[in-house]
């Protein structure tokens, strides 16, 4: 259990931290709080919508070779997800949806997302704000860091966390995803860090090496609309990215 544990808080670390400055994942808000929250208060904006993604300096971008659900269309749905969704995406049937990012993750009997409750305990806030967050009674553009979402597989401990990081907070107004992730790898000189066609967009890309306790680090990072998604995947024992990447797909929004 501990280690199961310890990759959760290595990976939410990791995604909290530029130039040593542990992020805080939460602030100040004189706004009331929602009764009913229904992810329409703070709207993807057109220059957040996918395809809108700020480009990186590097023209060079590799496959990524994983395989990946089929995409899905928000026309299919039988819940409308929309442009009209808060930036943190919202969850529907126990699938969750970010056309933000164009980004789905569909549970399984393997895999499940977390509720806020347990998001919660993993990253050290309460159920109500971690429910600020992701109902946008909160903005991503406020916080340093915002965990959207987290996918975990009981058994092995594996898991997926997509989480905002907003460099403006850190005074680092015009870093990029790759930079990010160069800074994130700056202590292990073996890591590469390249551009990588990912769910139909291109990501900076790294894969740390393993660590005893937090398993093995593969990330993918993008900037749009000033703020760098980070998707995390954390593996423990014989899982494998190409298992993790399954049930994560292309949102088509229509």
């Amino acid at each position: 259990m501990r280690s199961r544990r310890n990759g959760f808080t290595a990976a939410i670390i990791t995604a909290a931290c530029l130039l040593g400055l542990t992020a805080c994942a939460g602030t100040d808000t004189t706004e009331e709080k929602y009764t009913s929250p229904n992810f329409n208060t703070e709207v993807v904006t057109e220059a957040g919508k996918p395809g809108a993604t700020e480009s990186t300096e590097d023209p060079d971008v590799v496959p990524s070779e994983l395989s990946t659900g089929e995409p899905v269309k928000t026309s299919d749905l039988e819940t409308d997800v929309s442009t009209n969704t808060t930036i943190a995406g919202s969850y529907e049937n126990g699938d969750y949806y970010n056309p933000f990012i164009g980004l789905a993750i569909k549970s399984d009997s393997s895999w499940r997302l977390y509720g806020a409750a347990e998001v919660a305990e993993v990253t050290g806030l309460t159920e109500d704000e971690v429910n600020d967050l992701w109902y946008g009674v909160v903005s991503p553009y406020s916080v340093k860091t915002m965990t959207c979402a987290i996918a975990y597989k009981k058994s092995t401990g594996s898991n997926l966390i997509v989480s905002y990081i907003n460099p403006k907070l850190y005074y680092m107004q015009n870093m990029s995803a790759r930079e990010y992730l160069e800074l994130s790898a700056r202590e292990y000189p073996d890591v590469i860090v390249q551009n990588m066609d990912y769910l139909g967009q291109t990501f900076a890309s790294a894969t740390f090496p393993e660590i005893e306790g937090d398993g093995r680090r593969i990330q993918f990072a993008i900037r749009k609309s000033d703020l760098i998604i980070l998707l995390t995947y954390t593996l423990q024992g014989d899982d494998t990215i190409d298992d993790a990447a399954d049930h994560v797909t292309r949102l088509l929004v229509e």
